[in-house]
């Protein structure tokens, strides 16, 4: 549970090579890598949530937002995207500033 809450005050943002573009109302979106040319396609929770990496907002503050409006409890929402962001990192589509 403590790793759960120091990851809550990390601070995300995406890369500099990142470009995200949504493909329509429940479509999604696609993440593109603008170095390597990889494209990355993601659903609308995820697309929403990267919207909200900006580089200020903790990853609890993000959580509560997506919480909020897909209806689900504030620590599902935070363990799941704590975990996506995780991944994302991985990957350097998302980098953690703070």
């Amino acid at each position: 549970m403590t790793d759960m809450i120091l990851a809550g005050e990390h601070v995300y943002r995406l890369a500099d090579d990142v470009s995200l573009q949504p493909l329509g109302e429940g479509e999604g979106g696609v993440v593109l890598m603008l170095k390597s040319g990889e494209i990355y396609t993601v659903n609308d929770t995820t697309l929403d949530f990267l919207s909200k990496l900006d580089g200020a907002r903790s990853l609890r503050a993000c959580a509560e937002a997506i919480a909020a409006v897909y209806e689900v409890d504030a620590a599902t929402a935070m363990s799941d995207l704590a975990e996506i962001a995780a991944d994302l990192s991985s990957e350097q589509i998302v980098i953690r500033v703070a």
